[in-house]
This record gives C-alpha cells, sequence and structure tokens, in this order.
C-alpha cells in the first residue's frame, strides 16, 4: 500500500512538472515575442568582409606599395585588364682595378666575393626576391 502511495506520488509530481515546463517554454516564448517588439530597431550591420575579399585587398595594397618603390610596374588596358611587369634592378659595383703579379689575384678573390655575395644572398634582386612578410 505504501508503494502504491508513493507511485501516485510519483506519478502526480511528473505530471504537475510537465505541465510547468510547458508553462515555462510559452512564457519564454511570449517573452521573445515582446522583446522584439518592444526593442528599438537595429540598422543593419555591414556584412563582415570575406576572407577573399580580404586577400585581394592586402594583394593590391603590397602591388601598390612595390609599384611606389619602383620595383614593378603596373600596367591598365582600356578594358580592366591588368599586367604586372617586374622592373629590372641593376646594381653598379666599382670595377677592380688591374694590377700585375700577386696583387692581382687578392684582388679578384676580393671582387668574386663581394660580388658574390651580393648575387648569391642577395635581397631584392629579381632572382632572389624577398619573401613577402619582410621588407624591402
Amino acid at each position: 500500500q505504501l508503494t502504491e502511495k508513493l507511485q501516485d506520488a510519483e506519478n502526480d509530481s511528473m505530471a504537475k512538472i510537465a505541465e510547468l515546463e510547458k508553462q515555462l517554454s510559452q512564457a519564454r516564448r511570449e517573452l521573445e515575442v515582446l522583446r522584439e517588439q518592444l526593442s528599438p530597431p537595429r540598422p543593419p550591420s555591414p556584412p563582415a568582409p570575406q576572407p577573399q575579399e580580404c586577400y585581394r585587398l592586402a594583394l593590391e595594397r603590397r602591388l601598390a606599395e612595390l609599384e611606389e618603390k619602383g620595383l614593378v610596374q603596373i600596367l591598365r588596358g582600356p578594358d580592366g585588364d591588368v599586367a604586372i611587369e617586374i622592373v629590372p634592378v641593376v646594381i653598379e659595383t666599382p670595377a677592380a682595378p688591374v694590377v700585375t703579379g700577386e696583387a692581382t689575384t687578392a684582388t679578384s678573390t676580393a671582387t668574386a666575393t663581394s660580388t658574390g655575395t651580393a648575387a648569391a644572398g642577395g635581397g631584392g634582386s629579381p632572382s632572389c626576391p624577398l619573401p613577402w612578410g619582410q621588407p624591402a
């Protein structure tokens, strides 16, 4: 008998809980409707830029920087076509004086080392362009 009364009490409690949950859910829906009706209208926010658009803008800025530095030339056609030409960079080095004997070997070695370093380890020459992240 006691078990039966406990079962009845539990069933009544569960039914009341279910009814209260329904009422709470309905009250929340009504509250949300009222909030929407009474809140001031918000201006539409501008759409977030797409990743491709951000990439394109960054590319255009970098290209403009290179054009300002004289490293590239941008040719724009009347129909909207764009051509990008790399401007050759000329690095002038002073000519080594011609000397006879042992001094010639030392001078030739020094000249080869200095020009070889500029060409191989370069930075900014057309054959060795700098990575994007480093300033020229």
